[in-house]
Order: structure tokens, then sequence, then C-alpha cells
């Protein structure tokens, strides 16, 4: 047996393979597009999810505008009883104001507005109640299928896959990362989805208001997408570091109960700990950074939406004493206004929400990407009678495509001989005996029994 001088392995042969595999340059956009091919056998019922929030978010828009007119029915009540009682001033110092006909607040149109205000925000209510029950089983069923490919994939890739990788780090794939997908379909989906229609509906009604302070607050938008931006692209890959070490924490974790005695065995307590600080001390600092970045939204877009607030309320105001609009219109724009800043910051936390899910994604899909074990050459030879005759013809292997561990490797076991494989720690000899029993496929060359 040649045994190659360029083996870079750990103990009999199988390489060191306790540490995570480095992560692939991510992908995006081609992992979002393969996350939503996922969605395709839900598209009817993801279908009805939108239209429920548009009418649920159209509903409950709707309802400033109209509280507007209730304000604006009172204030010209108000006001046209101040006018009558300064128009007759005399009688009112005198004290002969019972002979003033005074007018009145339109009270039936008030509750008129009150009962329309009633039914609109029940049936937005209604329609968000649908809307979140049938995305409830649209992100179920989407994640249940994709758990069932993962446990399917899994069952049919070779030994190789699981020596490179430790139990913790591929539980950790198949538990948190499709979690973190789950929660990320059933909550912040949908939220993006009315966060989205919100806004536009939002500009609509501030438009038929008025166009003019509509552009002022417009204008204030740029500032957020550059905002959110500029934070999303330094956040992305310190949350797919989180997910990294998360995995390697559990595979450490995992390896040290597991192996517990054997670790008290050789005296490697205080090494194993040392990894632990050193993998929790990664997944600190990773967190901590991913954290602080998505936590840094929030302030710079109150702050963004108080300076629109305060140029809306004194233009707003210069408006209404040239009388080019009325105070309710005045009421429901500022309403209006402090709504539009919070679907858009809801959007922005959700952004990092979908940063980490596909983080996640790719992870899974990563599994699912695996080569598979080959599958037995079909009809197989039975050997009813073994002679135990053995043969490596001409054998490449490695463990890694880039680091050749057997180049060339003949033997030829006559039936009746015994054979003995020694060797140095790392020289191949659990290795050789994997290759027999077709554990790991042989890059070229043949074994014959």
């Amino acid at each position: 047996m040649k045994e190659n001088k360029s083996v870079k392995s750990n103990s009999d042969g199988v390489m060191g393979s306790l540490g995570v595999p480095k992560e692939k340059a991510k992908d995006f956009k081609g992992t979002l597009k393969r996350l939503l091919g996922y969605l395709k056998p839900q598209k009817t019922n993801f279908i009805l999810v939108i239209i429920f929030a548009i009418f649920s978010t159209i509903f409950s828009i709707v309802g400033p505008k109209i509280t507007g007119l209730a304000i604006t029915r009172v204030v010209e009540g108000v006001m046209g009883k101040f006018a009558v009682m300064s128009k007759n001033s005399d009688l009112v110092k005198s004290g002969k104001i019972g002979n003033i006909k005074l007018p009145g607040l339109d009270f039936p149109y008030i509750e008129r507005i009150i009962l329309i205000l009633l039914g609109l925000y029940l049936l937005s209510a209604l329609f968000g109640y649908l809307q979140n029950y049938i995305m409830a089983g649209v992100a179920q069923k989407t994640v249940y299928n994709l758990r069932k490919d993962v446990n399917h994939k899994l069952s049919l890739l070779p030994l190789k896959f699981y020596d490179a990788r430790t139990h913790g780090e591929i539980l950790s794939r198949v538990t948190n990362d499709i979690d973190n997908i789950s929660t990320t379909l059933q909550q912040s989906l949908t939220q993006l989805i009315t966060s989205v229609i919100t806004i536009i509906g939002i500009i609509v009604m501030m438009l038929s208001i008025s166009p003019i302070m509509t552009l002022v607050v417009v204008l204030t938008l740029p500032l957020y997408i550059v905002a959110t931006a500029s934070v999303a692209k330094y956040s992305q890959k310190h949350f797919a570091e989180q997910q990294k070490q998360i995995g390697a924490l559990n595979g450490h974790v995992e390896e040290m109960y597991t192996g517990n005695n054997i670790i008290k065995s050789f005296g490697r307590k205080k090494d194993c700990i040392e990894k632990f600080e050193t993998i929790n001390d990664k997944l600190y600092n990773s967190g901590w950074k991913a954290q602080f970045m998505s936590g840094m939204i929030m302030p710079m877009m109150t702050f963004i939406g108080n300076i629109g607030y305060v140029i809306i309320c004194v233009f707003g105001g210069y408006l209404a004493t040239l009388g080019k609009i009325s105070i309710g219109d005045i009421q429901a724009f500022i309403q209006y206004s402090s709504q539009f800043t919070q679907p858009i910051v809801q959007a922005a936390n959700i952004t990092n929400i979908i940063q980490s899910t596909i983080a996640s994604s790719e992870r899974v899909f990563e599994i699912l990407d695996e080569i598979e074990e080959l599958p037995d050459a079909s009809p197989n030879t039975i050997i009813e009678f073994p002679k135990g005759a053995v043969k490596f013809e001409h054998v490449d292997f490695s463990y890694k495509s880039d680091e050749s561990l057997i180049e060339n490797m003949n033997i030829d076991v006559k039936p009746g001989h015994t054979i003995a494989i020694v060797g140095p720690t790392g020289a191949g000899k659990t290795t050789l005996v994997n290759l027999l029993m077709r554990f790991y496929e042989i890059d070229a060359g043949k074994i014959s029994i």
C-alpha cells in the first residue's frame, strides 16, 4: 500500500471534521427565490392573504379621514356659535342672550360618523383575523414540506457528510434554522405585506387631502430608505455569522455531553471548556453586532419621522389660516403622517428579520444540495460462497477535493491470507476499512471482492 505523505487528517484517517464548515458566499436573491418556490403550492391561499390584508388595511386607513369630517362639523358648529355671539355682542353684554338663536352641533351627523367608524373598524378586524388565520396555515404547510424534504435528504446522504459535521451542527440546521423560517413566514411576512399596503394607502389618503403637504412627507421617504439600506448592508453578515456560531455551539455541547466519560479519562476537560468559551465569545460578538445594527433602525426612523411631523404641523397651520384646508383635514393629515412612519419602521425592522431568515434558509438549502450516496448497481451480485479475495486496483481517494489522501493504491489479498494494517495515527487505517465497506466513494480505480 502506498502511503501518501500529504495526509492532513486526524485519527485513523478521518478528516478534522469537528469544526463547522466555512460559510459559502451568500446569494440573497437566489436563496429568496428558492424559498418562495416552496410557497408556490400555497399560491391561492397566499393571494387570499394579500386580498384580506388589502381590505383590512383600507378599512383601517379610511378611519382618520371620516373622523376628520366629524371634527370639521363640530368646529363649524362651535365657530358658528361664536360668530353669532360676536355679531350680537351688545345683546350678550346686556344679558339678553336668550333672544339670540344660536346654531347647535349636528349630533345626528356625528352619530352617523361614529356608527360608520365602528363598522369600518369591525370589518378591518374581521379581515385581519382571516388574513392571520390563512397565513398560519400557509406558513406551517410550507415549513412542513421543507422539513420533510430535509428529513428525506438526510436519509440519502453518505457517511462522509456526517463525518464532516457535528451532530449539533446538523440539528441546528434542522431545528433552529427551520423554526426561524417558520416564524418569519407566519408573522413577519404578514406584517411586511400589511406595512407595504398601509404605506400605499396612507399616501393615497394624504394626496386626497393636500398634495402639497403630501410632497413634504414623501420627501422624507428617501431618508428612511437610505437609513434602512445602510444598516441592512452591514447586518446581514452578522446574522449569518450568528447562525453559524449557534450551530457550532450546539455541536460542541452535544459532543461534550455524549463524550463526557472519554473527556474525563483523557483529562481534556480544560480544553473543552476553553473551546466552549471561544465559540461562546464568537457567538456573543456576532449576536451583539447583529442586534445592535438592527436596534439602530428604530431611533433613526423615529428621528426622521419627528422632523417630518414638525414640518407638517407648521405648514398645515399656515394653510388653515389661508382657508385652503379644514381643521378636520389637518387633524386627519397629522394622524396619517404619524401613521406613515409606523409601517416604514416596521418594514425596516422586518428587513433585518428577513436577513436572518435568508441566512437560515441558505444553511438549510446547503443540506438539500449535498451530493447523495451513490446507489448500488442493479442487479446486484450476491456472493453465495465468498472465498476471501479482496483487490484494490489503482485506487484514489480524498476526503476533500483539494487534499489528496490515497493515490494509486494497489492491494491484492489472496484467499486464506491474513493481512495486518498498521501505521501511525492518520495513515489511513480506518479509511481503508471504510472504503472496503463502501462507506465512502473512491475517486478513481476499483475495489473488488
